[in-house]
């Protein structure tokens, strides 16, 4: 069983196996809503069962993209894509995650502030 929550624990939940793949999304929108990248797992096929859901606080993108955070202590929960996929936050995870970093998307858009080495696959290059 794998658990997560926010900083202020109002919202947690568990995953019935380990959390998979982590993507790092170096996209405009990831590099303002987390000051770096975002590193996200994909939820869609995952057992993701809610514990506590309060002070949940959306903000809609004029895209359509749909973040979710908690409005009480500010943790970044769930990002929804316009075409209906999900993905967690990782940094929500409890130790062990199970997760391991996969690759990086947008890598077009990333900050100039910081160089991607880890040898991963890189999509979305320049």
């Amino acid at each position: 069983m794998i658990t997560g929550s926010c900083l202020c624990g109002a919202n947690a939940f568990e995953l019935d196996r380990a959390a998979g793949p982590v993507t790092a999304c170096h996209c405009g929108q990831c590099r303002k809503y987390s000051g770096f990248h975002a590193a996200s797992v994909d939820v869609d096929d995952v057992p993701l069962r809610w514990v506590r859901q309060g002070y949940v606080t959306r903000f809609v993108h004029e895209s359509g993209a749909v973040r979710a955070f908690c409005g009480r202590c500010g943790t970044k929960l769930w990002f929804e894509d316009p075409e209906g996929w999900t993905s967690l936050e990782a940094g929500l995870i409890d130790a062990p995650s199970g997760g391991a970093m996969a690759g990086h998307i947008f890598v077009a858009d990333k900050g100039d502030y910081y160089d991607i080495a880890d040898g991963l696959p890189q999509a979305g290059q320049a």
